[in-house]
């Protein structure tokens, strides 16, 4: 009799911890739900930044072409970024060596797209982020040579052409931004450039284009900016 008792009200206890057990798992599951339902009070419109690329300034410094280029980005509740770009695409190269050939230009361009925060804390004063931009310019291109001495009857034929084109691309974009003091931040980004469509002109494809860097279909390419956050 005893036993069955003792049977009896274990049975009776265990039921009342798996019931307990059961309640509590439930309550904790509620309560993360009810973290994760939580209404996000981040501002919508939380703030801008304006930056400059430094890399396109000294490569221009340092090369035969290169970019001033600056640009104004929307912050949009710390994780999208639409952003504008506009720049000014230079170039000159003089080909002395083999064909004496002279290629110039210098134009505008512009991008617009948008940012988005890849941290897994959107408000960490350091972000990851990967974006996309559409991109287009339209320029003069031009090409010229010293010219070419006829051995018979003398003289210098001289060459020179100048042909607008246009020029679409898109752009996937890879980067990370830090706040070093205040408003001041730092960072760079890894660009992959694939082109839409380009004027088709007599003198052949530009050998330089604003903003895309050297002709081609796709390219690789890279920015290192600096801003401040207003």
């Amino acid at each position: 009799m005893i036993s069955r008792k003792f049977t009896s009200i274990s049975i009776f206890l265990l039921l009342i911890s798996l019931l307990l057990a059961t309640q509590t798992a439930c309550a904790q599951k509620k309560n993360i739900v009810k973290e994760k339902a939580e209404v996000d009070t981040t501002a919508l419109f939380n703030g801008l930044s304006v930056g400059v690329d430094l890399f396109g300034a000294v490569q221009r410094q340092v090369s035969d072409y290169g970019q001033y280029e600056a640009y104004l980005k929307v912050n949009l509740k710390d994780r999208y970024f639409p952003v504008f770009e506009l720049g000014l695409g230079d170039a000159k190269h003089d080909d002395d060596a083999i064909t004496k050939i002279s290629v110039k230009t210098r134009a505008p361009y512009a991008r617009i797209g948008c940012d988005f925060n890849l941290s897994k804390n959107k408000h960490d004063i350091y972000r990851m982020f990967g974006g996309v931009r559409y991109a287009l310019t339209s320029f003069d291109f031009e090409v010229s040579h010293p010219g070419v001495t006829d051995p018979v009857w003398g003289g210098t034929a001289e060459y020179a052409a100048k042909e607008k084109f246009t020029f679409h691309w898109m752009e996937l974009v890879f980067g990370v931004d830090a706040k070093v003091i205040g408003p001041v931040h730092l960072g760079w980004s890894v660009r992959y450039r694939h082109k839409i469509h380009g004027t088709k002109c007599a003198i052949g494809d530009p050998w330089y284009v604003p903003g895309y860097g050297r002709s081609g279909n796709s390219r690789i390419g890279g920015e290192f900016n600096l801003s401040l956050e207003i």
